[in-house]
């Protein structure tokens, strides 16, 4: 990118000396006045001062800039301010104006809604090197449009800059800081639009639908290089857009990656850590979603997905998604960044994301740079293999590394020595004799050497000495061979709803880890009837070795077989098998709270609505002629809240109704006012004193 600075630099300088200057306000009072008098190829230089005005370039290819084009000094950017006083746009260029036309070096302000900084339509200037402040809109606006926006800072924007329809913009190295979004592309159901967005620094104002950059409806983009942070959504896709994501680092944000019924996404050396929702979040209808070279790490959940995406040569913590298509490669190591506590995102030596990316790259459009402007593709480990790091960064080349060797034998069992994994940072295989050699730089004097192979006992050698250019030898593993004759144990051995205690107060579940390795239970299903467990948002979960895990299964039984006695299986998905658990229940003891709605004669009582619900909810009831009982032709209601263990919560009625249909809203709180837990909660109504229905409702945050 310094080359297309540096060229572009070149331009303008040349074409700056060539042409007629107007300096204003020396020769002309206003920049307007500058432009109107101005021919194609003149430059219009505009001296410090602030220019309460609002400026059209009119269809002219000429240049309007502070004296920052003459001196390179970025002081000249602040000193010289246009302000949007009036209720339009600051700048405007909207009369096919091309690349001739160029705003550089100057604060443009708009603080008025529905106005922009610079408003740029039919038109594909350079925008280059402004600082943009649009507190009540957008920063720029572009519709069918090429123009080139190049480092630019953008503020305190609702959107930094927005795309419409049918453009093809470059958007290379800006700064775009605490903007509500940073770059959206709405389509509008126009021609494709298809920006490059380039080696962009993005950092949100952190609010609730903040987006570092959100394409909706059919957006062709290439993204690539950009750090986004401290956004609701890193990035955003929805509406059968199909986007190249490469080389970006997306973190502190709730969610990295929002996919939405979208296609054809692909995810290529992108870092996506430390977020605090779901590292890749999906919804809806996507199809064809790869993941190649990619780090995905440290995210309070790493993925929510509803489509099996394809993910190779990627360095995912905790375990690989159980309904991923494994196209290899793929790895659960610590990635080892340098310090990922002050923002370095780098890989250290012992890194196993060095050279493991996917050995042939072709058809990934990968840039010639990393994200820190190294070369993308560099033996980071000295072995003479030019292989890609996974992740945005890559690392150096080591000119003199360390070597360890060794041999590997293997006790009992039927496991293969060249299946063995052997390394400090990405793991390298034995031959057929089990001799190995490791090649690694020498950040280090001491490493710990680790080798394993499912259903052996790994086996750790710590602080093994290694110096640049030698070879520390003898460094040999003797792996035992150990099979349980299972992996995890359920308690009890089958699930039986016979009495109204069981239904309400749930079924406690035990499982426990009796294997030499650790497990991921990732997710409980059944096929045929809905169920809760609590605590909720309990899986995935790691168990560990002789660990044990107790839950709550609460069912969500059926009610319309009369009286019947009806059978489900509960199973359990582990990353080893999935196991399974046989439900038994019977169906009539659940009417008092299951009907679709609750009669007798003196009422009706329906299923609130919505369930779940988050974070409020209706109940509905009808009280009949019946039920009156009072000379002013009511009847005294009770309607109260009660948690599965059958205390109360709350009241929602408590008062004299007359004959009819009534509705109160559940807000979730309790009787102090504090919202409750996630959790099944029942809804009881009385006339008098009689308790005549009860009905049941979830809420889920």
């Amino acid at each position: 990118m310094k080359f297309i600075f540096s060229v572009s630099f070149f331009i303008v300088i040349i074409s700056f000396l060539s042409a007629t200057i107007i300096n204003v306000p020396g020769d002309q009072p206003t920049i307007q006045e500058g432009i109107n008098v101005a021919v194609d190829g003149d430059t219009v230089l505009v001296h410090p001062s602030i220019y309460f005005e609002n400026i059209n370039f009119n269809g002219k290819n000429i240049t309007v800039a502070s004296l920052f084009l003459t001196t390179q000094d970025t002081i000249f950017i602040s000193q010289t301010i246009i302000d949007g006083n009036q209720n339009e746009n600051t700048v405007t260029f909207e009369n096919q104006e091309n690349h001739d036309s160029k705003l550089i070096g100057l604060s443009i302000i708009n603080e008025f809604s529905n106005c922009y900084g610079i408003k740029c339509h039919n038109a594909s200037p350079i925008i280059n090197n402004n600082y943009i402040i649009s507190t009540e809109c957008f920063g720029i606006y572009i519709g069918n449009s090429s123009v080139i926006i190049m480092d630019n800072k953008i503020y305190l924007s609702l959107r930094g800059i927005s795309i419409g329809e049918n453009s093809a913009p470059r958007i290379i190295n800006n700064e775009l800081y605490e903007n509500r979004t940073g770059i959206s592309l709405f389509n509008d159901n126009s021609p494709y639009s298809s920006p490059y967005i380039y080696g962009n620094d993005i950092v949100c104002d952190t609010t609730t639908y903040s987006k570092g950059i959100y394409l909706y409806d059919y957006i062709d983009a290439d993204i690539i290089n950009n750090k986004i942070s401290n956004a609701n959504c890193g990035i955003k896709i929805t509406h059968g857009s199909h986007p190249d994501i490469i080389g970006n680092i997306i973190t502190n944000c709730t969610n990295g990656i929002y996919i939405s019924s979208s296609s054809n996404v692909d995810l290529i050396n992108n870092t996506i850590t430390y977020n605090n929702g779901y590292g890749i979040y999906t919804n809806g209808i996507t199809n064809d979603i790869t993941i190649s070279n990619c780090i995905i790490w440290e995210n309070n959940y790493n993925f929510q997905w509803n489509y099996h995406p394809i993910i190779s040569n990627s360095c995912i913590n905790e375990y690989l998604l159980y309904y991923a298509i494994d196209n290899g490669g793929n790895i659960t190591n610590d990635p080892c960044f340098i310090d990922p506590e002050n923002g370095d995102y780098g890989l250290q030596v012992i890194s196993p994301c060095i050279d493991a990316g996917t050995i042939d790259t072709t058809g990934l459009f990968l840039p010639e740079y990393d994200l820190a402007g190294n070369p993308r593709i560099t033996d980071g480990n000295g072995d003479n293999s030019l292989i890609i790091d996974m992740g945005c960064y890559e690392t150096e080349t080591v000119t003199d590394p360390g070597f360890i060797s060794g041999t590997i034998f293997l006790t009992g069992g039927t496991g293969n020595v060249e299946d063995v994994n052997v390394g400090v940072g990405a793991p390298v295989h034995p031959d057929e004799n089990g001799d190995y050699l490791i090649t690694i730089g020498t950040g280090a004097s001491q490493y710990d050497v680790t080798a394993w192979l499912d259903y052996y006992y790994p086996q750790t050698i710590y602080n093994v000495p290694i110096e640049s250019g030698q070879i520390t030898e003898n460094i040999n593993f003797e792996l035992e061979h150990f099979e349980p004759d299972d992996i995890l144990t359920i308690s009890p051995d089958s699930l039986t709803y016979l009495t109204i205690d069981e239904v309400i107060n749930g079924h406690e579940v035990k499982l426990k880890n009796i294997s030499c390795f650790d497990i991921w239970i990732f997710y409980l299903f059944t096929y045929e009837f809905q169920f809760y467990y609590y605590p909720y948002d309990l899986f995935p979960y790691e168990l560990t070795q002789n660990d044990s895990l107790l839950f709550t299964i609460y069912m969500d039984l059926p009610t319309d077989f009369g009286r019947f006695i009806a059978y489900d299986t509960l199973y359990i998905e582990t990353n080893h098998y999935t196991y399974s658990l046989p439900v038994i229940y019977d169906t009539i003891f659940l009417a008092d709270v299951s009907d679709e709605n609750i009669s007798s004669n003196s009422l009706e009582l329906y299923q609130n609505f919505p369930n779940p619900f988050n974070p409020t909810t209706t109940i509905s009831f009808t009280v009949t002629q019946n039920a009156v009982s009072g000379s002013d032709g009511s009847s005294f209601v009770t309607l109260e809240i009660y948690n599965i263990k059958g205390q109360k919560v709350k009241t929602l009625v408590n008062e004299a109704l007359p004959a009819g249909e009534h509705s109160v809203v559940w807000d979730g709180k309790n009787a102090n006012n504090k919202t409750v837990a996630t959790g099944i909660y029942f809804y009881n109504l009385k006339i008098g004193n009689k308790s005549l229905a009860t009905r049941k409702c979830l809420l889920l945050k």
